[in-house]
């Protein structure tokens, strides 16, 4: 059964989002954003509804749609709920890891180090940001609960228009890879204080990148 038209618009939606052809902060009208999804009225204005639950937009009386702000407020939120979130998973992960997964994970991320010595190119960060997501959203398998795990798309998708904003470095690259290798090995050492404090001092890092701070900022 093909999926209602208001899924189709939501779908559409976000993927204009990541690809960049709607900018956070920007105004639009519900005519142009039928326009650039190639929908009916009808459809679009479901879907507003949705995204405007999921924090994706805002309804503006007099000025139209906003897309979502990523703002210092924005930032601030999606990151404190994250070092909450995933502090709980990752002490879980801890008492119960998947060795396989986690050493697999741990290859393909060295072999992302390895190359940034020499490779600064988008795939290469592409390929790093995949790894990346895929570590996240092995720790949130620890969890069994529906709640959390729609909780985390919603997110995601804030995380993902975060790093939008931001530009990644060969270097920063490097230096994100290597702490990700320090929470594997916590993990795969089942040692669950040592996976916390690595997750959060990753975590809190991209924050204050994300925040424009020095990475050093304590």
């Amino acid at each position: 059964m093909p999926a209602p038209l208001r899924q189709i618009a939501y779908t559409k939606f976000r993927e204009s989002l990541f690809e960049q052809s709607l900018k956070p902060g920007q105004f639009v009208s519900q005519r142009e954003l039928c326009d650039l999804l190639d929908l009916p009225m009808g459809a679009v204005r479901e879907a507003l509804k949705r995204l405007e639950s999921d924090g994706l937009i805002s309804l503006i009386a007099q000025r139209g749609i906003q897309i979502a702000d990523v703002n210092v407020r924005f930032i601030n939120d999606a990151f404190e709920f994250r070092i909450i979130i995933e502090s709980e998973a990752v002490r879980r992960m801890a008492r119960n890891s998947d060795s396989s997964a986690l050493n697999d994970l741990r290859n393909r991320t060295k072999s992302i180090i390895e190359q940034a010595e020499t490779d600064s190119s988008a795939e290469l960060f592409q390929a790093g940001l995949n790894v990346d997501l895929e570590l996240h959203s092995l720790l949130m398998g620890a969890y069994s609960n529906e709640l959390i795990h729609e909780s985390y798309r919603l997110l995601e998708d804030k995380i993902r228009l975060i790093r939008l904003n931001g530009k990644y470095t060969s270097k920063r690259l490097k230096a994100a890879m290597q702490e990700h290798i320090g929470i594997i090995d916590a993990l795969l050492d089942e040692n669950e204080e040592a996976a916390v404090v690595a997750l959060r001092d990753h975590l809190r890092t991209s924050w204050r990148r994300s925040l424009g701070q020095p990475e050093d900022f304590s």
